[in-house]
């Protein structure tokens, strides 16, 4: 999708990398900042400009209200 962006996770010293939608961005973010369990960084952009093909699981979630 072209509204998608890139977001890496990490948790105990590893990388986990997704793409979600940018809609999601917000309530991602608010639920992180309520409890802080792990790093999150928003990839800007790449070399080969291409985003992960793994979506984030449960990203339904972040979607709504």
């Amino acid at each position: 999708m072209h509204n998608d962006v890139h977001l890496r996770i990490w948790v105990g010293g590893t990388a986990f990398d997704y793409r979600t939608a940018a809609a999601a961005v917000d309530n991602i973010v608010r639920d992180w900042r309520r409890k802080r369990w792990c790093t999150i960084e928003f990839i800007l952009s790449t070399i080969d400009g291409r985003l992960p093909e793994t979506r984030l699981p449960n990203e339904r979630l972040f979607l709504g209200p």
